[in-house]
């Protein structure tokens, strides 16, 4: 186990690390598709959930998020047409949610963004083994917290069939967008 002032240094950089590429995602996103990155990472959970719609409280859980969060985000994404929220008659304090077609389009097109930005600001700079060794101690940390949820933190994002994400080219110039 480390002790001390390691250990706070180490912390301190998986913070700025973080915060640095998640800037970096985020930014990419917004400019090139006015999604956030909350609203993309529902829209590709909701793709993911090819079997049946899945239930707003589901995602809330997935995103750790709160159930009014994901709420207004969910308005937003129906009032833009890119989901659907449908109540079953038969229970009506279920909620599900999935993509419709124009949501299945600007997801589409908002992968490919994000696998150029991952592969800029992060897959370019670590071996797989790098990346490998990283997913088993962010994987030992989160299970030493009780925070290992497999549908949260393994989702099979490769099974939705968008581009991997892997070394790419230098950034063009940001182009500003619309969904």
């Amino acid at each position: 186990m480390v002790k001390g002032s390691e250990s706070v240094r180490a912390w301190v950089n998986l913070q700025q690390a973080h915060r640095v590429v998640q800037a970096v995602l985020e930014g990419r996103l917004q400019a090139e598709t006015n999604l956030s990155w909350p609203e993309f990472e529902v829209l590709w959970r909701l793709q993911l959930a090819t079997d049946e719609p899945l239930l707003m409280s589901d995602i809330a859980e997935q995103l750790i998020g709160s159930p009014s969060g994901i709420t207004r985000m969910a308005d937003r994404l129906q009032r833009d047409g890119l989901i659907v929220r449908e109540t079953p008659a038969d229970n009506r304090r279920v909620v599900h949610a999935r993509l419709t077609p124009r949501g299945e389009a600007v997801l589409t097109r908002a992968r490919k963004v994000f696998a150029e930005a991952l592969g800029e600001a992060f897959s370019t700079h670590l071996s797989e083994s790098d990346v490998a060794a990283l997913r088993r101690l962010m994987r030992r940390l989160l299970e030493a917290n009780g925070a290992w949820v497999e549908s949260r933190c393994d989702p099979n994002f490769a099974a939705s069939g968008g581009p991997s994400v892997r070394a790419t080219a230098p950034a063009k110039p940001v182009r500003r967008g619309t969904r």
